[in-house]
């Protein structure tokens, strides 16, 4: 099986836009909160009208991942966005107390504790076994923190990883939760684990985090009958955006007839 994997997947945004734009690879959506189905659902559905079609090849799994099995406490924070398995730092580096910029103010108000709950975990090896997936085309990875422990995970499996994205603080100064891992620790893993970082991105700008975009560079991923995964281009990722918040506009309608007409040459 082909199968993508996003991890953290909040409202569904990356992984929903994953599976339309792989109809032949089978994404699977991993998030913890409570209550998260059902606005990955509503969202489901509106790309769902939007296109009138069915997308089959999406499931979203209710746990977390990381690199054991069992149960762990959670952290849901005021901006859910924020939650994590591990516990938020109770006192955060100066660049984020004194900045006076709008969004870092709502970061660091919102990533306070609301509640803690036990949640499923289990490792991306355990569920790969399960699933009989012998080939993860793309794991996007934004388990707030958790990202390496998420990678580690895969163990033997991560020779079956072809690229992927994760997200860390590009210093330990900056981190939100305790034992978080940075940008250099990534780097250290990424070369025991034969990764090539092909790309670094602040995930917003001034924003001390990166979005590290990497391949794995073993000779093992030269798998056979593996599918091309297709990566959504900037302008997807805003007319996404738009219908995911009710803000459709004429350039949408405009894709939406060319994306009519290129499925239609395609069958």
């Amino acid at each position: 099986m082909n199968a993508a994997f996003d991890v953290g997947a909040d409202d569904g945004f990356h992984g929903i836009m994953f599976a339309f734009m792989n109809p032949k690879i089978k994404v699977f959506a991993f998030e913890p909160i409570k209550g998260s189905k059902n606005k990955i659902f509503e969202n489901l559905r509106k790309i769902e009208k939007f296109f009138k079609l069915k997308i089959t090849n999406y499931k979203i799994i209710n746990v977390a991942v990381s690199d054991f099995n069992g149960k762990h406490i959670f952290y849901e924070t005021d901006y859910k966005v924020a939650s994590s398995l591990l516990k938020p730092e109770k006192k955060l580096n100066k660049f984020w107390t004194n900045s006076t910029d709008h969004l870092f103010k709502t970061v660091v108000k919102g990533t306070k504790t609301k509640k803690c709950y036990k949640v499923k975990v289990l490792t991306l090896e355990k569920f790969c076994k399960k699933n009989s997936i012998k080939i993860i085309n793309y794991l996007h990875v934004d388990a707030q923190g958790h990202d390496l422990k998420v990678i580690k995970g895969l163990k033997g499996f991560k020779k079956c990883l072809i690229e992927g994205v994760a997200e860390v603080p590009s210093n330990d100064k900056f981190k939100f939760y305790k034992k978080e891992q940075s940008f250099k620790e990534l780097k250290k893993k990424f070369k025991t684990w034969k990764f090539k970082i092909t790309n670094v991105e602040e995930i917003q700008k001034n924003f001390p985090y990166f979005n590290v975009y990497f391949k794995n560079d073993s000779v093992e991923t030269k798998i056979q009958n593996k599918i091309d995964f297709e990566y959504p281009t900037k302008r997807i990722e805003r007319m996404f955006k738009r219908i995911f918040s009710d803000k459709v506009s004429w350039k949408d309608f405009i894709y939406y007839i060319f994306w009519k007409f290129k499925i239609s040459i395609i069958q």
